[in-house]
């Protein structure tokens, strides 16, 4: 098989995975895109952060199948091709979450993941889909963000840019030379799309605060095992609290900039305490220094923060 695969993406309701509310599906066939579809998908509850993202409203879905009639005929339409998604986590445990919800077997899928993939590939400071697509030399529509038909499409030309970058002819060849397990689903389980033998992974007791680390976490979602550090003032939270949902997520909180952070995010600066002349905290030009010398440091705003949080199933609003 050539480089074959379906990309895919969700939008959901509100923060339990399994709500979706909007599919997009891209057909890749030997290296070029050939059909997308979308649909949208009926849903009673939905949260006013998820509509803020998403701008899909009840009045939206009123009229749309659920999710039990539009799944075969998703499932239909992959075939027996992989799929390929933007953090994939997400969108493979929307899949698990909202079968579990209705009582149905889980399919046999192969998975990749443009996150997970993108990361071997590029250079940047954040791996966000509008960073990976201007990496990619992709056009990017802000407008069309979060609609799931383009983000599918745009998940699906970032993962042929990062396989021509690569020379892989297939998403198997792909994996392989860039020490990438892909990941699957079946009836009997799961595991994900994952960099084998990962290194640099900080340990749980180097947590900056006395929040015990959830060790029992899901290994799936996005913060497990990541060493994270905050600089500025969250607008969200407080820094305690963002500090509790990282480490329930698995996520080891840290107070400073170091070898062991891999995930900086920033909120607002005060300009009146930051170094005359600078352009940001010490943190901040900190992990820049390390990301230039070789150390695998991604940096996000509280926007991209609160979008990983939904993601990983959290509640977002301040307790």
């Amino acid at each position: 098989m050539g480089l074959d695969f379906v990309a895919i993406d969700f939008e959901t309701a509100n923060h339990f995975r399994g709500s979706p509310c909007a599919v997009g599906l891209t057909r890749v066939t030997d290296g070029h895109v050939t059909d997308t579809v979308s649909t949208l998908i009926y849903q009673e509850e939905f949260d006013g952060f998820n509509i803020l993202i998403h701008g899909i409203t009840p009045d939206d879905v009123v009229d749309a199948p659920p999710f039990d009639v539009v799944w075969p005929e998703l499932l239909d339409w992959i075939g027996s091709l992989p799929i390929v998604a933007h953090n994939a986590a997400f969108d493979t445990g929307v899949i698990r979450d909202a079968l579990d919800q209705d009582g149905t077997p889980w399919p046999d899928l192969t998975y990749a993941c443009t996150l997970v993939m993108g990361r071997r590939t590029y250079d940047l400071p954040s791996y966000r889909l509008p960073f990976v697509a201007e990496a990619a030399g992709i056009d990017f529509n802000p407008d069309l963000h979060h609609n799931a038909e383009a983000d599918a499409e745009l998940s699906a030309l970032i993962m042929l840019d990062i396989a021509r970058r690569n020379g892989a002819s297939s998403l198997d060849d792909l994996a392989s030379g860039l020490g990438i397990r892909l990941g699957r689903i079946a009836d009997e389980g799961w595991h994900g799309c994952t960099v084998r033998n990962r290194p640099g992974r900080p340990g749980y007791a180097l947590s900056a605060s006395e929040i015990e680390v959830n060790a029992d976490a899901d290994p799936e979602n996005p913060f497990f095992g990541l060493g994270v550090t905050f600089t500025g003032a969250l607008t969200s939270m407080t820094r305690a609290l963002a500090w509790q949902r990282v480490a329930h997520l698995g996520g080891a909180p840290l107070g400073s900039v170091s070898k062991h952070t891999n995930l900086l995010v920033f909120g607002f600066q005060d300009a009146s305490r930051l170094t005359p002349g600078a352009t940001g905290s010490s943190k901040f030009r900190k992990a820049l220094a390390l990301k230039a010398k070789g150390q695998e440091i991604e940096i996000i705003g509280e926007d991209d923060f609160l979008a990983m949080l939904q993601e990983s199933g959290a509640i977002v609003s301040a307790d």
